[in-house]
């Protein structure tokens, strides 16, 4: 009980200290590769990293591009190299669109303009019996 108490201080301490865009970042890789592989019946990120090459890019471009143009932040280079790095390291695991207000639902608010694909791809999911949730 107290380790999990410090685990919830840790990491609220540490939250505060997060830059929006490493959280963005991060929150781009997963919000991308877990609904593309969803979408695509991957069984894990490595499969939709490798398989679907371009429509994770595309994705990760189109998030990337919103976010900047809403947040006024703007992302290092590399940012496509480093998620696709981090997925080699991780490629094992399995995709699935969970957690929707913590994740996607951040891009997917930003509305039809902004983000066609990754809101195309969480209608394409919901349609198919895909998502655990319904789309608000």
């Amino acid at each position: 009980c107290v380790c999990m108490i410090l685990y919830f201080i840790n990491l609220t301490i540490f939250s505060l200290y997060i830059p929006l865009s490493l959280s963005l970042h991060i929150n781009s890789w997963i919000s991308t590769y877990m609904l593309v592989g969803t979408a695509k019946s991957c069984t894990s990120v490595g499969q939709a990293g490798s398989d679907y090459t371009a429509l994770v890019e595309s994705v990760v471009t189109e998030l990337v591009t919103a976010v900047s143009k809403k947040e006024g932040i703007s992302f290092p280079e590399g940012t496509m190299a480093r998620l696709a790095a981090y997925t080699d390291v991780v490629s094992d695991f399995p995709c699935g669109v969970k957690e929707f207000e913590w994740r996607n639902q951040y891009f997917y608010n930003l509305g039809d303009e902004e983000c066609p694909i990754h809101n195309g791809l969480l209608r394409e999911c919901a349609e198919g019996g895909k998502l655990g949730f319904e789309l608000p």
